[in-house]
């Protein structure tokens, strides 16, 4: 039986502040997409969960922040924990600026 590697704390943290921001790409997607429920519907439309892979379309900010992710992931080295704590500071105060109400899209132009 093969066990899994325990992960550092700052892999812990890189994979806490991933998961949060996509959480929050989802909500925002959400919110900013169409309902596509009927209007004479008694469900709540912001009860409904439209698919996760209809949010990772190209122009959504969930993909937007997924492809962020893997492209930092690229650059950075691994043994480079200076640049990575610095990552990790910097994407806290985006996810900061991406909960606040009257942020719609993360990545693109507004449709304001």
């Amino acid at each position: 039986m093969v066990t899994a590697r325990k992960l550092s704390g700052l892999q812990k943290d890189v994979l806490a502040l991933y998961r949060s921001i996509l959480r929050e790409a989802i909500q925002k997607d959400r919110k900013a997409l169409p309902s596509t429920l009927p209007s004479s519907s008694n469900i709540n439309a912001e009860s409904h969960h439209r698919p996760v892979c209809q949010l990772l379309s190209g122009s959504s900010s969930t993909a937007y922040a997924r492809d962020k992710f893997r492209k930092e992931a690229l650059i950075v080295r691994r043994s480079d924990f200076k640049t990575i704590e610095y990552k990790i500071r910097k994407g806290k105060k985006q996810l900061e600026i991406l909960k606040m109400p009257g942020v719609d899209l993360v990545g693109g132009a507004s449709s304001t």
